[in-house]
């Protein structure tokens, strides 16, 4: 949605003239230029891009040294300048459309012996074809639905407004996250047969492999069918199937927990209308951007700033 009249930085409120060249903000009668001069001593040094060098042409920091007279400590030192005032920027992040799409996944490292988990949000319109990237909120202990809560609260309320679904792989209580904001559940199919598929077994001697084989195909038809009919015969099927002494215990959660939620894998055959993506392979992409570039980082704040500063270099992913 395009602005016609900009608000006020401190209170978000109306902006008036003060003058030839300031403007006020109503609400707290603060003043401002409307080109304000920079403050402090001319820089004497040329200061380099060195973060666009590392997270968007591949380089190692070390790497900037070799064609450069400064050594590699001095350049580690201007390169953490660069990433320090390219997170201090303020960052607005504008999505057009009235209809929006959350797409969420969450990525864990340990830290001297400590789990750290990152979340990531993206947000898409129904109509396209890129998702834009929200800054990353770190957490430290297991991924949870409390953290969801609180890093969609988070959200510019202008965009929360307008997010009528959520897609997301099997997070544990994320259905009451949906349900506390009354919105469509999209769950990734990826993550599902991915699960399935390292149970078929490889071998003709493992145990109950036919059963394995039968279960794995019968899943992915159910995904996809369009008949309700040949629809509850599929599940019926998969429930007899899951009784069977070949299938393994983990198995059987699995078919048992996908039964029981499979309108929430197949909303994106009942609202065809919204284009609703029946995967979150573009939050894997991002998992893996962010894990190339933050590879090498020893704390959590540095993995933290690491990621955030890949994702505001890199800020739209395709999502088809």
């Amino acid at each position: 949605m395009k602005l016609l009249h900009k608000k006020s930085e401190c209170c978000d409120a109306k902006i008036i003239r003060f003058g030839g060249k300031r403007r006020q903000c109503v609400a707290c009668k603060k003043t401002w230029r409307v080109h304000p001069a920079k403050r402090g001593r001319k820089a004497l040094r040329k200061q380099r891009n060195y973060t666009d060098k590392v997270f968007s042409h591949n380089f190692l920091v070390k790497q900037l040294a070799v064609y450069s007279s400064l050594s590699v400590d001095a350049i580690y030192k201007r390169f953490n300048k660069n990433l320090s005032n390219l997170l201090g920027k303020k960052r607005t992040i504008r999505v057009i459309g009235q209809k929006l799409l959350l797409v969420i996944d969450a990525e864990w490292q340990y830290f001297g012996g400590e789990l750290w988990t990152m979340y990531f949000v993206a947000v898409k319109s129904i109509n396209a074809k890129t998702v834009t990237i929200f800054d990353p909120v770190l957490r430290q202990g297991k991924e949870s639905a409390a953290v969801w809560n609180e890093t969609i609260d988070g959200l510019p309320p202008a965009i929360k407004k307008r997010v009528i679904a959520l897609i997301s792989d099997g997070i544990r209580g994320i259905e009451t996250v949906a349900e506390r904001n009354e919105w469509i559940i999209q769950r990734c199919h990826f993550h599902l047969l991915s699960q399935l598929q390292k149970m078929r077994g490889k071998r003709a001697s493992t145990p109950g492999r036919i059963v394995r084989e039968k279960i794995y195909c019968l899943v992915k038809l159910a995904l996809t069918e369009t008949s309700k009919r040949r629809l509850n015969i599929l599940c019926k099927r998969l429930s007899v199937l899951s009784t069977k002494t070949g299938c393994p215990k983990r198995m059987k959660m699995i078919v048992r927990d996908f039964l029981r939620r499979i309108e929430e894998f197949r909303s994106y055959l009942e609202y065809p209308e919204l284009n609703l993506p029946n995967t979150t392979n573009v939050m894997e992409s991002l998992n893996s951007f962010v894990r190339r570039k933050a590879g090498t980082v020893n704390t959590p704040n540095a993995w933290l700033r690491w990621a955030t500063s890949a994702i505001r270099l890199k800020s739209k992913f395709n999502c088809k």
